[in-house]
């Protein structure tokens, strides 16, 4: 190499991205943060939606419950109990409910297959509203919630009323949702970045014009 030849250096040696090309991979990532953004809201949205409605159908169930042991008051009721509770919430087949007494003994259960965990009956709210239990028993997931009633009936120890809903079919459509809202941002973050590289080569265009 001639004397006289400055070096080169690295970085002029370096191929340099496009002005135009950077700003459009710049305003992609930014859409595509926003897409991602707001398909997880909507996805949250989703699940918000289905946990206060099984809450709200979760409560109703319970103050039925609880209008049922107030009227237990004498022998004969509480014998009659498991059949008066078996005729308001018998036909109800997405629904197990298990009512026991102090020492853990079920007086009345409906679809042993939820088979409640002990996190759920070891610790029953004392006043409603009572949170919400997710599990899964086998193919299916349960989301229930428990409360302590008492009886009317005097002397008697308080029960532990458990109630839960069969979840899921609604699971299986939050995952479903979520698989398609993942594809759709991953197809629109590179027909965004197509878009506005077109878009600001065009801009830069007429700029210059």
């Amino acid at each position: 190499m001639p004397a006289d030849t400055p070096p080169v250096q690295p970085d002029a040696a370096r191929p340099r991205a496009n002005p135009a090309t950077r700003l459009a991979l710049c305003l992609s990532a930014l859409a595509g943060v926003a897409l991602a953004l707001l398909a997880a809201a909507a996805l949250l949205a989703v699940q918000l939606h289905f946990e206060a409605r099984d809450r709200a159908l979760l409560h109703g169930h319970l103050e039925h419950a609880r209008s049922l042991l107030g009227r237990v008051d004498n022998t004969a009721a509480l014998s009659e109990l498991p059949a008066s509770l078996a005729a308001a919430f018998g036909d109800q087949h997405a629904l197990a409910v298990r009512v026991q007494d102090p020492l853990g003994q079920p007086m009345y259960e409906q679809a042993p297959v939820a088979d409640m965990p002990p996190r759920l009956l070891a610790r029953p709210a004392v006043a409603a509203p009572a949170p919400l239990v997710d599990w899964r028993q086998d193919d299916h997931v349960w989301r229930g919630s428990a409360l302590l009633m008492r009886l009317a009936l005097d002397g008697a120890a308080p029960l532990t009323v458990a109630m839960a809903l069969d979840v899921g079919q609604d699971q299986a459509f939050v995952r479903r949702l979520g698989l398609v809202l993942s594809v759709y941002v991953l197809l629109m973050v590179p027909l965004l970045a197509l878009l506005a590289r077109w878009l600001v080569r065009r801009a830069l265009r007429q700029a210059i014009d």
